[in-house]
């Protein structure tokens, strides 16, 4: 049983099917590409863990795994648990999915994460933001892809902003934590019968929109590239042992804090990471297939998986947003194929006429279009070639805009 049938579960979807497995895919209504390849599917909520459990039942499957989503992972780690599958555990899930869980897990292991108090009242946010001193970052509790995410600078931008971010919580919760400037980094890696190993590290670019924490590349290799960046694996490896992961592919984010080099701890999920990370980058860069290892434990195949012969390649993502406006023309998307480098170019029509919207969070990012080279070296010269020859012409407010990158 695979729980979601976007565009982001295609590969995982295709995968289990080239390896002979019979794929149940169950998504909430929608025209969803996953429905069309599965074997069998059901239009159901995956947040329902009792309906989704019950459609287990009837299917008998022999295991769940979900990929690029988090939402759907303690409803994964659920239904196994009752079923007595393969299962990282309901207690564990939550520890990877719910902020606040989250954070107090890393204090009981010792790792640094930046001060923080979980409110429910714009009153008792008011009194944590003066307590931790401003600036802080708000951002619900069970949420995820940066939605409901705002850095606030005074207690004018708390009031303008709580209502939104305390909405994009299903527990009605938000996180106010002490603003950490610094370099961002993730790591991805993948856990077998509770023992972790780092698979790939990237720093994280951002896009340069004011409130918008979402990355437009990041670039993958399997070596640390510095001391930082080896006590961050470190630091990484014993945060998910310390969580009880039994098995999965995880992501990992964390900030290098400026002046200090303070590592702090972010968030890490027991899911791969969207934009193509688990199904494209990861492989691409360290030769480790993760959801093909995933798919084997996840049906009990196997219990614990020696990772070995792990390559250094370099692979990257490139996303892109449009300016609020009306698409007049658009040039050479035909062509990004064949510029060398260029390993897979995912990018929905961007017909003439299109309406476009304001970026808000990491929804509204474009692509990926997934590179892989020797080196850092060879990726950015592939990134520079592709944004020469793609363009998008924007009509806005102020004017012809074109692709922000």
């Amino acid at each position: 049983m695979i729980l979601g049938a976007a565009r982001a579960q295609v590969p995982i979807i295709k995968l289990a099917k080239k390896r002979g497995f019979e794929t149940i895919v169950v998504s909430p209504k929608g025209n969803y590409p996953g429905f069309k390849l599965a074997d069998k599917t059901y239009e159901v909520d995956i947040y329902n863990k009792e309906k989704v459990l019950e459609v287990a039942k009837i299917e008998q499957v022999d295991g769940v795994v979900t990929d690029q989503l988090d939402f759907p992972v303690p409803t994964a780690a659920y239904v196994t648990e009752k079923l007595g599958l393969p299962s990282i555990g309901y207690d564990c899930s939550l520890k990877f999915t719910n902020k606040y869980l989250m954070r107090n897990e890393c204090s009981i292991l010792g790792i640094k994460i930046p001060e923080y108090y979980r409110v429910s009242t714009l009153e008792e946010a008011r009194e944590k933001c003066l307590d931790i001193g401003l600036p802080v970052i708000i951002k619900p509790t069970d949420s995820a892809g940066s939605r409901g995410v705002s850095v606030i600078r005074n207690i004018t931008e708390l009031e303008d902003k709580f209502e939104s971010t305390i909405a994009f919580s299903g527990d009605h919760y938000i996180l106010v934590e002490k603003y950490i400037q610094g370099e961002e980094y993730a790591i991805e890696g993948f856990a077998s019968n509770y023992k972790f190993t780092n698979l790939a590290i990237g720093k994280r670019q951002f896009f340069d929109i004011p409130d918008v924490f979402a990355p437009n590349v990041t670039m993958f290799c399997s070596s640390p590239g510095n001391h930082i960046e080896e006590q961050m694996l470190n630091i990484n490896k014993y945060l998910i042992e310390g969580f009880g992961l039994k098995f999965g592919v995880t992501h990992s984010e964390y900030i290098v804090e400026e002046g200090t080099g303070d590592i702090y701890f972010v968030e890490s999920c027991a899911r791969g990471a969207a934009s193509c990370i688990s199904s494209h980058q990861i492989p691409l860069a360290t030769g480790i297939d993760v959801n093909s290892l995933l798919l084997d434990v996840a049906v009990g195949n196997v219990e614990e998986i020696e990772i070995q012969n792990i390559e250094n390649n370099v692979s990257t993502y490139l996303l892109f947003t449009l300016p609020e406006g009306i698409v007049k023309d658009t040039r050479g998307i035909e062509e990004i194929d064949s510029v060398p480098g260029v390993y897979k170019v995912y990018i929905d029509p961007i017909p003439k006429g299109m309406e476009t919207k304001t970026m808000v969070d990491k929804g509204n990012r474009r692509g990926p279009i997934i590179i892989k080279g020797e080196n850092k070296e060879q990726c950015e010269k592939t990134i520079n070639e592709v944004k020469a020859l793609f363009k998008v012409d924007v009509e806005t407010s102020e004017g012809i805009k074109g692709i922000i990158w």
